[in-house]
């Protein structure tokens, strides 16, 4: 079976100052003050101009899914996260970053799969 490129793909643009990194008073700084956000940003790579739909569909069932099923604790949510153009800007705790770069990993994955659904449906190959 032949695998194709994800047709709706993201790129973090992050301003890589904006995050904690590895650097020791980096994390002495996010232990003394957790309250400390960094904005994540993704570049939204689209093959068609419909294929937004296929994102915005996998978005509303994450927020559902977490509606239904209820957030952990200090666990970020996909409402949160703001899409502007051909960019996700998500305005997070640092000590949430990884878990909203997981997020928007799965995102991508949903979306891609609900891209295949909607036009295997359709009989459309882009």
């Amino acid at each position: 079976m032949l695998t194709m490129a994800p047709e709706i793909r993201f790129v973090e643009t992050t301003d890589a100052s904006a995050v904690v990194g590895g650097d020791i008073s980096d994390q002495v700084a996010l232990r003394l003050d957790p309250t400390r956000r960094c904005m994540l940003r993704f570049e939204i790579r689209l093959s068609h101009a419909d294929d937004v739909e296929a994102l915005r569909y996998a978005r509303r069932a994450m927020v559902r899914e977490e509606r239904t099923r209820g957030l952990e604790w200090d666990e970020p949510s996909m409402e949160d996260p703001t899409f502007a153009g051909k960019e996700i800007r998500w305005f997070a705790l640092v000590s949430q970053a990884s878990w909203c770069r997981q997020k928007v990993a799965e995102l991508f994955e949903r979306a891609n799969r609900a891209h295949d659904a909607l036009h295997a449906l359709g009989g459309d190959s882009h």
